[in-house]
């Protein structure tokens, strides 16, 4: 399973539709995730053994919606399946990119993986 097979599998426990990258749906909830980086990160004898990712997790509600209880349910799982949780961010939309009727609840997240011997 690649990672964003496994991103799909532990943020569908939320109960919310996941899509990578943009969400084309109709439903007033939802979760999108990006990839924002990826670097090696552990070394040994010169050469890389691990890399990690970055990903921008997104929580799209309405804006009135009560997401406090959601946002720690999202962040449990993603915690619980070993990605690292480093701050959540939330804010309204607005006028000007025709978000005014949304809430985004931004985690910034990364996942560090062993490399396979070749």
């Amino acid at each position: 399973m690649n990672l964003s097979e496994r991103l799909m599998a532990v943020l569908g426990e939320a109960g919310l539709p996941v899509e990578q990258d943009e969400y084309t749906g109709k439903e007033e909830k939802y979760i999108i995730f990006t990839f924002e980086d990826e670097r090696p990160e552990a070394y040994a004898d010169n050469r890389p053994t691990a890399d990690t990712a970055y990903i921008q997790v997104q929580l799209i509600t309405p804006k009135n919606f009560n997401y406090f209880d959601l946002k720690k349910k999202i962040r449990s799982l993603l915690e619980g399946a070993d990605f690292i949780v480093s701050s959540t961010r939330s804010f309204l939309g607005d006028v000007y990119m025709g978000t005014e009727k949304t809430r985004q609840t931004v985690f910034s997240v990364k996942y560090t993986e062993q490399r396979m011997e070749e």
